[in-house]
């Protein structure tokens, strides 16, 4: 499973890097400011699941010093053609090829429910920073924007065996991943204009659920009109999202 499932991931989001931003990348952005409380000039950053570079550029923008890593080959391809002043490289989060404690800070933005095994991506994470902050999304219920599409869709295949991506959605679990963390909650409110985007978006901007939409037909778009009319309004619909943001103490090097 791991390795199937870490070829989809990889082959998945290097196919939508340069339709991320859409809809997927104005969700992930409520999660920068947050992530960024931790980050300081002159620290030492990595930025793990970096995709087309976003928080990446935003840590540089505060004066760290920043890489930027991910599994997609073409999200990296990406990632450097947007910054290309900075550095970005192509690796897994659960191997990563730098030495014990050489950041200051490992962020890790909505990474969690993408890896086969959260556990050693943390071990990895702790390993060589000496403070790991993560961002995570909450649960289904407060994140509409990924969880209508996913109900409307519900039952249709194409996705290989991965890891639940609730696991993780609750503080709880999330702070005992890390071992030691606090963590708190990020709310906003997501607006789309009409269906058609949230569909669109979904579908390039993220994998297992657009994998899914690909085998929807008239009656899923269907669904999807019933379950998100309590989120309409004049402009189109507001859709709440839920971002964990968990923190471990910093480790004394």
């Amino acid at each position: 499973m791991t390795e199937e499932f870490k070829a989809f991931e990889a082959a998945g989001w290097s196919a939508r890097a340069a339709t991320y931003d859409a809809l997927t990348a104005r969700a992930t952005a409520f999660a920068i400011p947050a992530l960024l409380e931790h980050v300081g000039p002159g620290d030492r950053v990595l930025d793990v699941g970096c995709g087309p570079g976003a928080l990446t550029a935003a840590a540089a923008e505060r004066g760290a010093q920043v890489t930027g890593v991910d599994l997609a080959a073409g999200m990296v391809a990406e990632a450097r053609r947007r910054h290309p002043d900075l550095t970005f490289i192509e690796a897994d989060a659960e191997r990563l090829p730098f030495a014990d404690d050489a950041f200051d800070v490992a962020l890790g933005a909505f990474l969690v429910n993408h890896t086969p095994d959260a556990p050693a991506a943390i071990a990895e994470l702790k390993r060589v920073a000496r403070r790991v902050v993560l961002a995570a999304w909450g649960p289904e219920d407060e994140v509409a924007f990924l969880t209508l599409p996913a109900q409307a869709a519900h039952g249709l295949g194409g996705v290989p065996d991965g890891p639940d991506s609730e696991l993780y959605a609750h503080p709880d679990r999330l702070a005992a991943l890390l071992g030691e963390a606090t963590v708190t909650t990020v709310r906003e409110t997501l607006h789309v204009d009409s269906l058609d985007a949230l569909w669109d978006g979904i579908r390039g901007g993220t994998v297992r659920i657009a994998a899914r939409l690909e085998h929807a037909t008239d009656e899923h778009r269907a669904r999807l009109t019933t379950l998100a009319e309590p989120y309409r309004v004049a402009t189109g619909y507001e859709l709440p999202v839920a971002i964990l943001i968990a923190c471990c103490p910093r480790r004394v090097a």
